[in-house]
């Protein structure tokens, strides 16, 4: 029994558990959020019966562009039978220079492929501190003038993949020479997705069409009405007045009503001037990437070898990385652990890595000098991709090399033609070639779960780059070294197919290539 003694005592004790309880539930679900991220691949929505039963795959193109002042945003159509097994849709931003895609936000995370250009990108996430910030300047007479404050922007290059994680607004300007072409995977199976699976963009600001939502069917067999505002532009006048303290003709254009550019990417006049720390020294991109990966790799084998220390090492890296900066850009100091405004959501959310470089690699998962190369980029290496649930893989493949047959044990891919074109077949569990045929620079194809593929190079590079639906996907290849069927018993393999033990040994031992064949000529050149 409690004491009755001391009243107050007991009505602290009482007050400080119930706000210790408190504050518990308002964190956990942000706790849980982040560290079941790795998970995330587990909790996918199941598609229907019979939706992924199909008689022929398609290589599929953009069906629909919506103009902007400064770019187009091209969209496949995500009831297409593939796209809607898989659980994804797909989108292919240009973006001219100058071109700033206005912030907005999805029902789904995204997973961004840089394919051409490079620039600057920001995410908004709740709750993180605004740590970007102009110096204090006076003008005469004035006192100080109020300083810009913001989240962190950061740079992105081709051959990047950008994790954007579901309702968190993220915006990019092209800030080169050259347009920016982004392609866009939206995992709209995601159960983060509690809508349905006609993926909505929601814009921050502007009047633009939405890009998917044409594809929504109403009662009467129409799409939905594409033209619209932005989140702000449905709320009354005064609301906004009052919410926002300002006055009547910022609320105008907040709204986009003294707003006549048209669509989502808007030109910058003169160019975008945000805070954004320099570079620590001048690198060219080729030397960055290798840095990059090299630094990716160590952290990677630290990770694997030493799982519960990795935390503590991020920090320590993020640290060194943040103290060469200028000193415009305040950071709170992580090691300061009695202040009262650190807190775990910070220290996790806000700090976490956003691009990773999977272009041509210097370090490639495979390599043959005479047939190509690739490399699958996840969670591992990439630590938000867990939360997301998606991964990605960047491949070469050169003239008549070919890939061997190989089937995605956990994941569907969604493949998109960067380069050239290849001929490539899919296999059904029954046998079946749901598609034999070309591929051509800009087509998707989608390779459902365990249904088996071969790709065959018909260009002098062909590149590619596939998303997967699964953090840590894994592929199980049908021919050459180290495959399903090299690590049978020789005897299970004879009587399996019907061989004798001579026929056997030469299916299982023939091919000595993992993954990649190079064309017979370069065979025959490798044994002289």
């Amino acid at each position: 029994m409690f004491s009755t003694s001391h009243p107050t005592k007991h009505s602290l004790k009482l007050s400080l558990m119930s706000n210790k309880l408190l504050a518990l539930s308002l964190f956990l679900p942000f706790l849980l959020l982040f560290f079941c991220g790795c998970f995330a691949s587990t909790f996918r929505q199941q598609p229907q019966e019979n939706e992924c039963q199909f008689q022929r795959l398609n290589a599929l193109e953009p069906d629909n562009t919506v103009q902007s002042e400064a770019g187009t945003i091209e969209t496949w159509n995500p009831k297409n039978d593939e796209l809607r097994c898989a659980g994804v849709a797909l989108s292919r931003c240009t973006i001219q220079r100058n071109g700033l895609r206005r912030p907005f936000y999805t029902n789904a995370p995204q997973e961004i492929y840089i394919q051409q250009g490079r620039g600057i990108f920001g995410m908004i996430f709740p709750g993180c501190g605004e740590t970007y910030e102009e110096p204090q300047e006076s003008e005469k007479g004035q006192g100080p003038r109020p300083q810009d404050r913001h989240q962190k922007v950061e740079h992105f290059k081709e051959g990047d993949i950008i994790a954007v994680p579901t309702g968190i607004p993220f915006w990019m300007y092209n800030d080169g020479q050259t347009p920016v072409v982004a392609i866009t995977l939206i995992d709209t199976t995601n159960l983060d997705n509690q809508l349905d699976q006609i993926p909505r963009r929601f814009y921050l600001s502007g009047n633009q069409e939405q890009e998917f939502l044409q594809y929504q069917e109403k009662e009467g067999g129409q799409g939905q009405q594409q033209e619209g505002g932005n989140v702000l532009s449905g709320f009354d006048d005064e609301f906004l007045e009052e919410a926002l303290s300002v006055n009547k003709e910022i609320v105008r254009n907040i709204k986009g009503k003294n707003d006549d550019r048209e669509g989502g990417i808007v030109e910058v006049k003169g160019g975008l001037k945000v805070i954004i720390p320099p570079t620590m020294r001048p690198r060219h991109g080729r030397e960055e990437e290798e840095e990059e990966e090299e630094e990716d790799e160590r952290r990677g084998d630290r990770r694997r070898r030493h799982p519960h220390h990795h935390h503590h090492e991020e920090e320590e890296e993020e640290e060194e990385e943040w103290s060469h900066q200028v000193r415009r850009v305040r950071r709170p100091h992580r090691h300061h652990h009695h202040r009262k405004d650190r807190n775990g959501l910070e220290e996790t959310l806000c700090t976490m890595k956003l691009r990773h470089n999977i272009g041509e690699s210097t370090s490639p998962d495979a390599y043959n000098p005479q047939a190509g190369r690739f490399k699958t980029l996840t969670s591992i290496d990439f630590p938000i991709l867990g939360w997301l649930g998606l991964a990605a893989e960047h491949g070469s493949i050169y003239k008549n090399a070919l890939f061997v047959p190989y089937y995605n044990v956990n994941a569907n891919s969604i493949l998109y033609v960067l380069n050239g074109s290849a001929w490539f077949q899919v296999v059904d569990c029954s046998g079946n070639a749901v598609f034999n045929g070309e591929l051509n620079e800009g087509q998707v194809l989608t390779i459902p779960q365990n249904y088996a593929a071969a790709i065959k190079s018909l260009s002098d590079n062909f590149r590619y780059v596939a998303f997967k639906t699964n953090d840590i996907p894994q592929i199980a290849t049908l021919a050459g070294a180290n495959s399903e069927i090299s690590a049978l018993p020789l005897e299970v393999v004879a009587h399996a197919f019907n061989l004798n033990r001579d026929q056997a040994r030469q299916l299982k031992n023939n091919n000595p290539y993992k993954f990649l064949v190079p064309p017979p000529q370069s065979q025959l050149r490798a044994v002289a």
